[in-house]
């Protein structure tokens, strides 16, 4: 596992975000992109660089906002961070919290989003993997990339569109009865 910050500045690729994360483990249009993009670098194949805590946001984001069922949620998101990757990057140190909740204000963006974009810049990473679009026009030091293909991703928002549609007007039903 990736430690010690100053022997990962070698030449990595990409930081991966959350949303790739997330795509990669449930039933969706995009997933068969994220989960190869999520394979080729646990295996090495991509030098890319997952932060461990965006399997904690998976989850939330999965169980909250999804509104997939936990106990799925957990298996697929244990069973990746199951494999031994040189991938997984453990640390979140102090600094980078400061910097990235600096970032964050500055910028106008998410705490989150603050520390993908300090770590990439504190391992000397040029490229940020994320779905997230409205980021890309607020950072100028890290190249900010969307390795889904577009029209996949204009077929994902519409499927979790009417997911979460279907949600609601199931628990409405619920609700009224």
């Amino acid at each position: 596992m990736i430690g010690n910050t100053h022997s990962v500045k070698s030449g990595l690729e990409a930081v991966v975000d959350v949303g790739i994360v997330v795509m990669a483990h449930f039933r969706n249009p995009a997933r068969k992109y994220a989960a190869q993009l999520l394979l080729e670098a646990i295996t090495m194949k991509r030098r890319l660089l997952i932060p461990i805590s965006t399997y904690l946001g998976a989850y939330v984001i999965m169980t909250r906002y999804l509104r997939l069922r936990g106990d799925r949620v957990a298996k697929a998101l244990l069973e990746t961070l199951s494999l031994e990757s040189p991938a997984y990057y453990e640390n979140i140190p102090r600094t980078f919290a400061e910097k990235a909740i600096a970032s964050a204000s500055e910028l106008n963006i998410s705490s989150w989003d603050g520390y993908l974009i300090e770590l990439a810049k504190e391992l000397e990473i040029t490229k940020i993997y994320t779905i997230d679009e409205e980021l890309a026009g607020k950072v100028k030091d890290v190249e900010v990339v969307n390795p889904i293909p577009e029209n996949v991703m204009k077929e994902y928002h519409e499927f979790v569109g009417e997911r979460l549609k279907k949600d609601r007007h199931k628990n409405l039903q619920k609700n009224t009865s």
